[in-house]
């Protein structure tokens, strides 16, 4: 499903005739009329249009005239403002996964379509000695098809704005029958990334085909005795999206039709781990056979994380049934959930697979939201929770907050609150003297401009909130929901979660919490 978005402000322009014209509403129809057109008046005179919000597609171009064409512009889109007045080899600009840099033809009476890629911004430069006409410029925003959406409300602005943008991040990585991770870098599945954005759209989108088809795709793209994603973790992953999306979604046909493959990933991993307690995952094609997420990727935690994520992986199997394999896992490499550790999303997964420490709220709780990424952050505020943590909404405020003080309108693929000091917005260029906190920042894969703002794995914090906050739990198999509510301080929610049959609605107003569900749902309330 396709739609249209004008923009809603001409950020910068040069030799221009009437450009505030690509501001109105027009007919989306190319005609003979010269009314409100808006003119780029020769080689070297552009446009630069912000459109609001994060999009994924491209853009339209209505061109009334170029005169003895046709005419060559440059197309450059950004996620930032910096971005789209970057072209490639400048910086760390690059056309990685997605061109966003390029020369186009547009004709006169001509309506055309350019591009595919997560962006914000559209800088339109004439390339060639000709005078362009433009009655409209478009982005066309690429959204799945939902019957049913979910929606959550609260008495906090802030709250409602972070829940508003991590499922609108979500909603825009439904992209071609699969759940891409981003939309203009890592247009793919990544089997990882993926388990934050299954439990955020089994909670809020109807549609799980995209789910089944990433991870059926995920199979059939990895030859029999490799590494998903060439990363070993990556298929402890598989198993547990498998897991999860049964448990949450009932569908236990499709648990049947892919369980052969959960069980030869647990008999690769019980390979793996060895009876002293080592780890060797043999033959490993990329560089990263520890690897739990980025910040702590080549650390002393990345064996102790990546330990603790197989034990996780095994305990997840085990409530579901027994299997050898599992057990061996956990057994073998249960005492890395004991060793120290610095990162909190390690020490998270070691509460996660079932070991707790006495310390383990304040750890995660020291310095709030420092330490979270937006890949953790689910799993390192579900854990605070159940170790007794109250500081988990405050966390997530900060941590999430930060990113939309500085404009975001979609999370992204990393973020550390130390980027916030000195920094400008993505949606303005730097004043001097100020940090452009996309170009000037990043890390490993994803540094300066080649960072992606739109990541899917970022909306897990919409599954922390469903699960604790409103405190639900669906057993799909048995189609009942149970709740044990924690408002956080929160004094008024309404929630609407699309579940088979209907929706859950879920309120709390005067102390009160209220639950319907529909009828082939049994709606169980814990106090």
């Amino acid at each position: 499903m396709s739609k249209l978005v004008l923009p809603i402000a001409i950020k910068d322009e040069n030799n221009t005739q009437e450009i505030q014209n690509l501001l109105d509403m027009k007919e989306p129809c190319i005609s003979f009329s010269m009314d409100n057109l808006a003119g780029l008046l020769g080689q070297g005179a552009y446009v630069v249009l912000d459109f609001g919000k994060e999009i994924a597609g491209g853009v339209r171009l209505l061109t009334r005239g170029v005169g003895n064409g046709p005419a060559t512009l440059r197309i450059t889109f950004g996620e930032s403002l910096t971005e789209a007045c970057s072209r490639v080899g400048e910086g760390t600009a690059t056309n990685d996964h997605s061109p966003r840099d390029f020369t186009v033809q547009v004709s006169n009476m001509s309506d055309l379509a350019f591009g595919q890629s997560g962006f914000r911004f559209v800088r339109l430069e004439v390339v060639s000695d000709h005078t362009v006409w433009l009655r409209s410029v478009y982005a066309v925003n690429n959204l799945p098809f939902l019957k049913n959406e979910g929606k959550i409300t609260t008495n906090d602005a802030l709250l409602n704005q972070i829940m508003d943008a991590a499922q609108y991040t979500l909603k825009l990585t439904f992209q071609n029958g699969y759940i891409w991770d981003g939309v203009k870098r890592d247009r793919m599945v990544w089997c990882g990334d993926l388990n934050p954005e299954i439990l955020a759209s089994l909670y809020l989108f109807d549609n799980h085909n995209n789910i089944k088809n990433s991870l059926r795709f995920l199979r059939k793209d990895t030859k029999s005795g490799h590494w998903i994603n060439t990363i070993p973790t990556y298929s402890a992953w598989w198993v547990i999206n498998l897991c999860d999306y049964c448990r949450i979604s009932g569908d236990w046909a499709f648990f049947q039709e892919q369980k052969d493959y959960a069980l030869e990933i647990l008999v690769m991993l019980d390979n793996a781990a060895k009876a002293d307690g080592q780890i060797d995952f043999g033959k490993v094609e990329s560089d990263m056979p520890f690897f739990l997420d980025w910040p702590t990727f080549q650390t002393e935690d990345a064996v102790t994380g990546t330990a603790a994520l197989l034990c996780y992986t095994a305990k997840l199997y085990l409530q579901i049934e027994h299997n050898e394999n599992a057990a061996a896992i956990y057994e073998k490499l249960g005492s890395y959930l004991d060793k120290p550790c610095e990162a909190k999303c390690v020490r998270a997964f070691q509460i996660l697979a079932g070991r707790r420490h006495p310390d383990d709220a304040a750890f995660l709780e020291a310095g709030g939201a420092k330490g979270l990424s937006t890949f953790m952050a689910y799993y390192i505020l579900k854990a605070d929770a159940l170790a007794g943590g109250t500081q988990m909404l405050s966390m997530l405020k900060e941590y999430y907050g930060g990113m939309l003080e500085r404009g975001a309108t979609t999370f992204w693929e990393d973020f550390d609150l130390d980027w916030l000091e000195g920094s400008g917005r993505i949606d303005e260029f730097p004043a001097e003297g100020q940090k452009d906190i996309h170009a000037d920042y990043g890390n490993f894969c994803y540094k300066g401009l080649r960072h992606s703002l739109c990541h899917g794995w970022s909306a897990g914090v919409l599954a922390f909130l469903v699960e604790w906050v409103l405190g639900l739990s669906l057993s799909g198999r048995e189609k009942k929901a149970t709740f044990q509510h924690h408002p956080l301080g929160l004094t008024d929610i309404d929630a609407t979660l699309p579940v088979e049959g209907g929706s859950l609605e879920i309120s709390l107003h005067d102390g009160n919490w209220t639950v319907q569900g529909p009828e082939k749902l049994w709606v169980v309330r814990e106090a």
